[in-house]
């Protein structure tokens, strides 16, 4: 996880996808992927996004589960992808 941080980030060069707990539970909730290990999701996802977005799709799904489809409460209406979101609530 931290070798893909600093190539994708300090050097431009797209290896992985980071999935960590925010990643994991977003991708999960938003259909992307039925795997519960992090290289397991990280190899489907990969399979689901261009190399080129890999390194940005980390970081917008880290701050996706950070800010707005949190843990034990996510903020579906206040979502912006909450109409495409099959785990959405009202």
């Amino acid at each position: 996880k931290t070798a893909n941080v600093v190539l994708g980030n300090a050097f431009g060069i797209a290896e992985g996808i980071v999935v960590d707990t925010h990643v994991a539970r977003v991708a999960a909730r938003l259909c992307l992927t039925t795997q519960r290990d992090p290289n397991k999701i990280e190899q489907e996802l990969m399979a689901l996004f261009p190399r080129s977005q890999w390194t940005m799709l980390s970081h917008l799904l880290i701050w996706h589960g950070r800010r707005v489809c949190l843990a034990r409460k996510p903020r579906c209406r206040e979502c912006t992808l909450a109409d495409g979101c099959p785990s959405a609530t009202f």
